[in-house]
């Protein structure tokens, strides 16, 4: 009896069923609504296709159609119908998860996004002491929110340190906001001495500050915040010198707040209008100079993918534990990074080798060496591989290089060479949108869904910028750079022309973004404040043409300042100015005096290690 027990026991077992197939099917039955589509395909095929078999058959033939003839073309409306059916139920079964999946995605990398936005803000704050901390906070106010007049009092309250002044702002905000302007002047003339001593107060030490008195006392951007907020000047230069050069404290906090912003904005539907110009005509020295600026612009990407992937893997090492800031400390270039981190990756293979042939190491801790060394593996082969091809574009670099050197030397020495030209020959204007489509929008928020998943950490935005720890501030830099590598595919961010056009524009107003705001809510301000912002393109022809003078030695006639003038609005003073002043003689390239950081293939004795340990771990478990 105990025997036949045993063996009625041992037939008993425990396994988990695998009814994701039909999960799908049922969640895609559910989304049909099947009363509707049955009673349309019977009425089609009924009532409608029955009258106008018959009518139309009488008016061509004179005669009603035979029974066979109706009961074919029921059938077939009927078969089409159900076979439409099918085909939809299976569509939605295979692609509708990755819909789904690819909307979650982007709902999530929104709600991030607006997170990191705020963290980054109050990082920038962080940096200052004392006074200045105090004056940050209030230039961030007064620049990104829509306040309320007591909002405006305390703002330039802490501003100027003056409490009188902060309720004058007030006051003129909240006559303005009800369009007394008579009050406003009278306030205006009373009170201007006042103002005047204070900004000359502060000029010097915060231009910033002076710039945003005076414009709120003279009403001249009144009303303007909510069609959006200036960039930072050459946010985009910075960003990309960080990541031609390996180093990402060329960029500061303010570029990082900037490069989340541009992402935010783009996968909410901003589309930035950009000015480009095609020549036509025997243009070497252009041509000479678009071929450079390709080959760098790769040369950048591909530098940043292989460098940011060692950082990201020196900074997991240490996250894990596994290693310490003194193995592996800031500030290192990415030479000796790259170095370090091959010690360490061979420390931790040599820990594993040792910990799965040692019995009294647990199975818990075999698991956790195991998966340090996938991810590390992971990381430090997306490295070598972007190491390789940055090696072929960087040979690509030089060669452009040198066609530079050779067509420059020609054409110093006929400054006017290039200029512009009427008939078939000369510059023609094109108006164009930096946007994401819907397919560029999913790969992007795979993208940096992918690379927040690798944080391993819940609180995205307190693991990415915690002010009393360095690596949160570098973390935070590193993010911006992987936005950049996340939108370059797309929008070609590292173009010369690109970085021109985004900085001309403002960034979306995003003063209602609150931290207690959830995804969708965020998502729709996103959205809202899109569709308002300032699309303006004077800003854009100015510097076009400021590009074309100085990069292209082109004549900026009066036709052309006209031109610039009356289609996008340009200033003509600053046209005039920039024909008047003399161009630059300046070589404009800056020559590549290193090769790439060297990441070698990695080592035999790694990966043997690795597989060893998954089946040590596999026979642990077994046992």
């Amino acid at each position: 009896m105990a025997t036949l027990s045993r063996k009625r026991t041992e037939r008993i077992t425990l396994d988990r069923e695998n009814n994701e197939h039909s999960r799908r099917l049922r969640k895609s039955l559910n989304k049909i609504r099947w009363s509707h589509t049955l009673m349309q395909i019977f009425w089609t095929a009924g009532p409608v296709t029955g009258l106008g078999l018959i009518g139309g058959y009488y008016i061509g033939y004179g005669q009603l159609p035979s029974v066979q003839l109706l009961v074919y073309f029921i059938s077939f409306t009927v078969l089409s119908g159900l076979i439409g059916l099918i085909a939809k139920i299976v569509l939605e079964t295979t692609r509708g998860p990755l819909k789904e999946q690819g909307e979650r995605d982007i709902l999530d990398v929104t709600d991030k996004l607006g997170d990191l936005i705020l963290a980054a803000r109050d990082m920038i704050v962080q940096g200052y002491e004392g006074e200045m901390r105090k004056r940050e906070a209030a230039l961030q106010l007064l620049r990104r929110v829509d306040l309320s007049p007591y909002g405006v009092s305390i703002a330039f309250t802490d501003l100027t340190g003056n409490a009188e002044i902060g309720e004058i702002m007030g006051r003129i905000y909240t006559y303005r906001r009800i369009g007394l302007h008579s009050r406003v002047r009278e306030i205006h003339t009373e009170y201007h001495q006042q103002v005047d001593e204070i900004i000359k107060g502060i000029e010097l030490e915060s231009p910033d500050a002076a710039r945003e008195i005076r414009d709120w006392f003279t009403g001249s951007t009144f009303g303007m915040s909510k069609l959006g907020a200036p960039r930072e000047p050459f946010f985009l230069q910075r960003v990309m010198s960080s990541i031609e050069n390996n180093n990402p404290l060329l960029m500061t906090f303010r570029d990082v707040e900037e490069m989340i912003i541009l992402a935010f904005e783009l996968i909410n539907g901003r589309e930035i209008p950009s000015l480009v110009f095609q020549y036509t005509g025997r243009w070497k020295f252009a041509r000479a100079l678009d071929e450079l600026e390709i080959k760098r612009s790769q040369f950048r990407v591909s530098q940043a993918r292989s460098g940011n992937r060692i950082r990201a893997l020196s900074s997991y090492l240490i996250e894990t534990g596994f290693s310490s800031m003194e193995e592996l400390p800031e500030g290192l270039t990415i030479n000796q990074l790259v170095k370090q981190v091959n010690k360490e990756i061979t420390r931790l293979a040599g820990e594993l080798n040792r910990s799965m042939n040692n019995p009294s190491v647990s199975a818990e801790e075999l698991k956790r060496l195991t998966g340090i060394m996938k991810t590390a593996l992971e990381l430090y082969q997306m490295a070598h591989k972007a190491y390789v091809e940055t090696g072929k574009i960087h040979t690509q670099l030089i060669e452009a290089s040198g066609k530079w050197d050779a067509i420059t030397s020609e054409a110093y020495g006929n400054p006017a060479l290039l200029r512009l030209k009427s008939g078939r020959r000369g510059i023609q204007i094109q108006e164009n949108t930096i946007h994401l489509d819907d397919e560029a929008r999913l790969e992007v928020c795979r993208h940096l869904s992918w690379y927040f998943a690798k944080q391993d950490t819940r609180n995205i935005s307190s693991a990415f910028f915690t002010s009393t720890d360095s690596s949160g501030a570098l973390a935070a830099r590193r993010l911006a750079i992987e936005i950049a590598l996340a939108l370059e595919p797309h929008i070609r961010i590292s173009k010369p022309e690109i970085q021109r056009n985004i900085n001309a524009t403002k960034a979306t107003y995003l003063g209602e973004l609150a931290p207690n705001m959830n995804a969708t809510q965020k998502a729709e301000i996103g959205r809202r404040m899109a569709d308002v912002a300032d699309d303006r393109l004077d800003v854009a022809a100015e510097q076009l043409a400021e590009t074309l003078v100085r990069l292209y030695h082109v004549d900026l006639t009066k036709e052309a300042r006209d031109f610039l003038h009356y289609t996008y609005g340009a200033r003509p003073e600053a046209l005039e100015l920039l024909e008047a002043r003399e161009k630059a003689t300046e070589h404009p390239v800056s020559y590549l005096s290193e090769r790439p950081p060297a990441v070698d293939p990695p080592d035999p004795f790694w990966i043997k290690t690795q597989i060893a340990a998954k089946k040590a771990l596999s026979r642990r478990k077994n046992h």
